[in-house]
């Protein structure tokens, strides 16, 4: 049996294993996924411009608070999940102070600190060094939405200027347009793509003040070009049904987080998108570690060794 091989039925047979959507990581995700996306739908329905809505003043933040808390105790879950220190303690920092600073004002300033730093100490460590284009590839996505929190929440509390809100946001528009790449010329996951990145750019020909009300009450979308946007939707879409096809969960289930969430401009909406940028960027060898592979025969115990080991 080839050492891929080997890999391969190591990492389908773990019961963490991105590839079965049963699994409890693609589960956990999945559970955060579809909070941020009642949460988005509500915010959007509660401002549109028609009435009746329908939807309660006080629904919002209900729905944002708990799809914020939602979403860090997914993260947190998934930094408990592994047995790496340094993955486990950025992951950990970034959810746990996601939840804070989503049930306290208080804990803002430090949230704004700890979720995009331990991400990206996370993310860093998960990837390592990269040793070809593809690794580097891989880590300027992921460590691009850990930049975009870091802005985002920054210029959200105060820290610094308005300008690097919208720097922030298109940092998160281009970090979700570069996960294209993820689906690996999949033409039917390019084909989908290409129909939302058309959506986006006829809904914003057809009602520009709407959809750009609708980007920024739902989505966070500040200071940004709709045909970034466009793109963005193109990458998402595109990451998120290749996921499906090649039933990679994490690949789906991340995506599709990153698509719901939007800009990370608050601690609820920075706490989905690391673990957005967890699931659709990493991978089970880098986040868990190197799978064990009992095909592989001890040297000690194959008929041609020579020598008994001293212990």
């Amino acid at each position: 049996m080839s050492s891929q091989t080997r890999n391969a039925s190591a990492r389908a047979s773990s019961p963490r294993s991105p590839g079965r959507f049963g699994g409890r990581v693609g589960s956990i995700g999945l559970l955060a996924a579809v909070a941020v996306g009642v949460a988005t739908a509500v915010r959007v329905l509660y401002n549109a411009p028609v009435e009746p809505a329908g939807v309660p003043s006080g629904a919002v933040p209900a729905v944002s608070t708990v799809a914020g808390v939602a979403a860090g105790v997914a993260l947190a879950s998934v930094a408990l999940s592994t047995d790496r220190p340094v993955v486990r303690v950025g992951l950990l920092f970034a959810g746990v102070f996601g939840v804070l600073a989503t049930v306290s004002d208080g804990a803002t300033v430090a949230a704004a600190v700890a979720v995009p730093t331990g991400a990206a100490i996370a993310f860093a460590r998960a990837l390592g060094t990269p040793a070809a284009y593809v690794d580097l590839r891989r880590s300027v996505v992921a460590l691009a939405f850990a930049a975009a929190a870091g802005l985002s929440l920054a210029a959200t509390a105060g820290i610094v200027g308005s300008p690097f809100r919208a720097a922030g946001s298109v940092a998160f528009l281009a970090g979700v347009t570069l996960l294209a790449v993820r689906a690996e010329g999949d033409p039917v996951a390019l084909v989908a793509g290409a129909a939302a990145f058309v959506g986006v750019v006829g809904a914003s020909a057809a009602a520009p003040y709407v959809t750009g009300g609708a980007l920024l009450v739902g989505f966070a979308v500040v200071g940004s070009p709709h045909v970034l946007v466009a793109t963005a939707a193109f990458g998402g879409v595109a990451a998120a049904v290749a996921g499906v096809r090649k039933r990679d969960a994490w690949l789906a289930v991340g995506a599709v987080l990153l698509l719901l969430s939007g800009v990370p401009a608050t601690p609820g909406a920075a706490t989905a998108v690391c673990l957005g940028a967890a699931l659709a960027t990493l991978d089970a060898d880098g986040l868990f570690g190197a799978p064990d592979e009992p095909d592989e025969p001890d040297a000690r115990d194959s008929p041609g060794a020579s020598g008994v080991s001293a212990r």
